[in-house]
């Protein structure tokens, strides 16, 4: 992997946090009050979308360590 594909990644991994803050701090507590987010997913959805965002974030952070 070059320094351009470490940049890649990174910038992949920020968007990936971003995604995952919006969902904690925004649709998720929408959704636990309301029993739907603003988009219309439904707790558990928004649950099932913050782990799988979760996963991709640890297998981009595995992959950045093991570049170091």
């Amino acid at each position: 992997m070059n320094s351009y594909e470490e940049d890649q990644l990174i910038d992949q991994l920020g968007a990936l946090r971003d995604r995952e803050r919006r969902l904690e701090e925004n649709d998720y507590m929408t959704a636990y009050y309301k029993g739907y987010s603003a988009d219309g997913a439904t707790l558990q959805e928004i649950q099932d979308q913050l782990e799988a965002l979760r996963d991709e974030i640890a297998r981009l952070e595995a992959v950045l360590d093991g570049f170091t």
